[in-house]
């Protein structure tokens, strides 16, 4: 399963990139919009400070617009991903920008009839928005469970990419589903990595079972 961030801080991102799970970094006009930088130099740091993608979207919603944009952000750095709404023209610029070989996330989905048509237009990846799914329906998994039908049963190589994600338990229950990457938020991110009550007793074991040993605390190996 890929491993991506939803988040504009650094530290987050270089910690995550040094222990070799990350994959991306994905954007959008909220996040970028919440920095005091040009959007370009934004989108700069985050290419520069991680070897992954970077996955920015248009805000035009004409096709000229979207298709413009899209080309413009590919040009800053091969691994640029273009997300599209897979809504309107989104889907007409998506076919358009892969005989260009222009990499496309669609986004902004919520239902899999969007799914399906991302893949058949050739987009790279499918950005469901599993927390606001089970906000607003509370059936997400069954959702998420029908896309990957759709892409299983098709043999689409299109890759979903869970968004919205706001639990340990929901990138679980994503993972659990079989979907081939995910992108959590600074908040999420942090509470994967706490420890707990378990985990801390069963340290605390080893430690005291290794200091009881005169052997083992003197060992020139474990020095």
């Amino acid at each position: 399963m890929e491993f991506w961030l939803d988040t504009l801080n650094l530290d987050i991102i270089k910690e995550a990139s040094h222990l070799g799970i990350l994959t991306g970094v994905t954007t959008n006009p909220s996040i970028l919009s919440q920095t005091d930088a040009l959007p370009e130099i934004t989108i700069k740091r985050l290419l520069d400070i991680q070897p992954g993608y970077v996955a920015a979207q248009v805000v035009a919603t004409e096709l000229d617009g979207i298709m413009t944009q899209a080309r413009k952000l590919a040009q800053l750095d091969k691994r640029m991903i273009i997300k599209i709404p897979a809504h309107g023209h989104g889907f007409r610029a998506m076919g358009l920008l892969k005989k260009e070989n222009i990499s496309t996330m669609a986004t902004t989905i919520f239902e899999p009839r969007q799914v399906l048509f991302s893949a058949i237009a050739g987009a790279k990846y499918a950005a469901p928005y599993y927390g606001r799914i089970e906000k607003t329906e509370g059936n997400a998994d069954s959702v998420l469970t029908a896309m990957q039908d759709i892409i299983h049963k098709q043999n689409f190589p299109l890759k979903i990419l869970a968004a919205a994600i706001h639990s340990p338990a929901q990138l679980l229950h994503c993972a659990q589903a079989g979907v081939a990457a995910a992108t959590v938020p600074e908040k999420v991110y942090n509470m994967l990595f706490e420890s707990s009550k378990a985990i801390d007793n069963s340290l605390e074991v080893f430690e005291n079972a290794w200091q009881a040993n005169t052997l083992c605390r003197n060992s020139k190996l474990f020095s």
